[in-house]
């Protein structure tokens, strides 16, 4: 006779993964094969979550998608915040410039360009939920370029002359541009020369010496 066990059954086991090893699994799968490349199977094979695992811990295929997203816009944002805080401007503007090509490289020869960028852009005009988080961060990268010129304007390191908004357009356009080009395979020292050409101009705009990097 086979004696039942008298422990109450478990109400739910704990999670038994790390949720941001988890989270650079699902990103670097996304970052491969695109949004509506990447299957599920793709995603539990990347993991070694089951299906159901994934679903009961993220949702659906999407929510799981903007989850790494969320958890990718954080870490550069908490990078560039890093960056941003430099006190000299073009020190700063340099060390901004830095992290984006670290990240869009991720330390390989063939890059992959802004994880945004390369897998949300896609399917921005179709989901508005992807869209609105496509927005947020560029608006958001926008804020924070215009906030750091403001404040070198503040403290005298370039005259209140010069149109802050002109200063956050080129170099919002430079990052996206690098992102781009190394998505297409383009090198660390053609990247660094863009970026380099992209301050030049800052520079020249703001009546700086360029050759004092």
């Amino acid at each position: 006779m086979v004696q039942k066990s008298s422990a109450a059954p478990a109400r739910g086991r704990p999670r038994s993964f790390d949720t941001d090893q988890v989270l650079a699994r699902v990103r670097d799968t996304f970052w491969k094969y695109g949004y509506s490349g990447t299957s599920m199977d793709q995603l539990s094979a990347a993991t070694g979550l089951h299906k159901p695992s994934l679903y009961g811990a993220f949702g659906d295929k999407k929510a799981l998608y903007l989850a790494a997203l969320d958890n990718y816009l954080a870490e550069v944002r908490a990078e560039f915040a890093e960056a941003f805080a430099v006190p000299n401007l073009f020190e700063s503007l340099y060390q901004v410039s830095e992290c984006s090509i670290d990240k869009f490289l991720r330390g390989t020869d063939a890059g992959t360009g802004c994880f945004m960028m390369s897998t949300a852009m896609p399917e921005a005009a179709k989901d508005p939920d992807i869209s609105r988080v496509v927005r947020e961060s560029m608006e958001s990268l926008e804020r924070a370029f215009l906030r750091r010129f403001e404040r070198a304007i503040d403290e005298g390191e370039i005259p209140a002359s010069v149109d802050p908004k002109v200063l956050t357009m080129i170099l919002v356009a430079n990052h996206y541009e690098m992102s781009g080009r190394a998505r297409a395979g383009y090198p660390r020292p053609v990247l660094r020369d863009l970026a380099d050409r992209a301050q030049d101009l800052v520079k020249a705009l703001a009546g700086s010496p360029t050759n004092d990097r």
